[in-house]
């Protein structure tokens, strides 16, 4: 049952999905000629009036993603990913409906509007981007792998956590210069026994030929 159950969720959100993304197309193609006329009236030219649709919608979807990847954020965080979409689907749906109404826009607002449009929806775009990228940045320290001091997310390594990730590398290190001292001092003592065996060993080999001349002072003091 609870395999039916998971296998029916993922069903019903494969569902969902599919048909945002198809009420996203269509109202993208139905919303596309307003927006390009709109930018013609401005003064734009025929080559690039069609890029204003395909740009806003860009950052419609950009909006979009953003909202949902801040569930988790702060509040002025969501807050602010779910205006941007309500301002981007308010001024599409504005726009289509000045060009459904047949409203005659003044020639100089209209083209300075089209001409700051592009680069309020960069900014807009950039916005969200900065917002996604704070709220992982707090959010993925849990996920980061073990021992690594960097990551995409949390670029500025925390020098507890480097101090605790060289800690072990660090003592490992210590304990080898210590075995090391250890084995020199072994090596030491080895070296002083063997020299103490040799001192021993000429000393026996010296012990005989003493002898000898021993008894021959003692036979010339009795012969005098």
């Amino acid at each position: 049952m609870r395999r039916y159950g998971r296998g029916s969720q993922v069903a019903a959100v494969l569902v969902v999905i599919t048909g945002v993304a198809l009420l996203a197309t269509l109202a993208f193609l139905v919303s596309y000629p307003g927006v390009r006329q709109i930018a013609l009236t401005a003064g734009v030219s025929p080559a690039l009036a069609g890029l204003y649709p395909v740009i806003i919608d860009a950052v419609l979807v950009v909006a979009c993603v953003a909202a949902l990847a801040l569930r988790g954020a702060a509040w002025w965080l969501r807050l602010y990913a779910w205006l941007s979409v309500f301002v981007l689907v308010a001024a599409i749906a504005a726009v289509s409906a000045v060009h459904a109404a047949g409203v005659s826009l003044s020639h100089r607002p209209a083209a300075a509007t089209m001409a700051a449009l592009p680069w309020g929806l960069f900014l807009l775009g950039f916005g969200l981007w900065l917002s996604m990228l704070r709220h992982l940045r707090t959010a993925a320290p849990a996920q980061r792998p073990e021992g690594a001091l960097w990551w995409p997310w949390n670029p500025d390594p925390d020098p507890a956590a480097a101090a605790e990730t060289a800690g072990p590398g660090t003592e490992m290190a210590g304990t080898g210069t210590e075995m090391a001292g250890t084995g020199t001092e072994m090596a030491g003592t080895g070296t002083e026994m063997a020299g103490g065996e040799i001192a021993v060993a000429e000393a026996e080999s010296e012990a005989p030929s003493r002898e000898p001349s021993l008894v021959a002072e003692a036979l010339t003091s009795g012969h005098t």
